[in-house]
């Protein structure tokens, strides 16, 4: 698990791309610390190689969880399992970067989602991984699980989509 420390906080967190390759599924921690925006994730996630091009980014920290969905030639897609709780950490505040732009005034442009007032709900894309085995239904029901934490919400989704295994080795 990394530690990162910026000027408003320090907080562990783990991440990992997943992607296809020969058939298995393979993972590569990834360092989003220095990463800037959902744009900075998805050049983390594209050094990862992919037969179908798809890459899966789980990210955990203590209060939240958060999955990012890469493919060429796409925007990335993302969910966060708490905006609130996202949005006070720096990896967390760069997930939710976009999102973050809905809940400012016209004028008002975030680089992160830091200071940004975002609600305590889940966020973003709840089916970004439907057709790869975790439904909306299952990252809906994850993040509102009071007691699962973010790294057991982290490991059903690995679970669902078939790298469990691959989780595991990578932690």
């Amino acid at each position: 698990m990394r530690s990162v420390t910026k000027e408003w906080c320090a907080v562990s967190y783990f991440a990992a791309a997943f992607a296809r390759r020969g058939g298995d599924w393979l993972a590569t921690e990834i360092d989003l610390d220095d990463a800037e925006g959902v744009e900075g994730v998805a050049e983390a996630a594209a050094e990862v190689d992919a037969d179908d091009g798809i890459v899966v980014v789980l990210v955990e920290e203590e209060e939240w969880f958060g999955v990012v969905r890469v493919e060429p030639d796409e925007d990335p897609r993302v969910f966060v399992s708490d905006g609130a709780e996202a949005g006070r950490t720096p990896v967390g505040g760069t997930l939710v970067s976009e999102i973050a732009a809905d809940y400012l005034d016209d004028d008002e442009v975030p680089v992160s989602g830091r200071g940004v007032a975002l609600p305590a709900e889940p966020l973003g894309e709840a089916g970004l991984l439907d057709d790869l085995g975790a439904s909306a239904e299952t990252l809906n029901r994850l993040a509102g699980a009071t007691s699962t934490t973010p790294a057991d919400a982290v490991a059903e989704i690995a679970e669902r989509i078939g790298f469990v295994d691959v989780l595991e080795t990578v932690r």
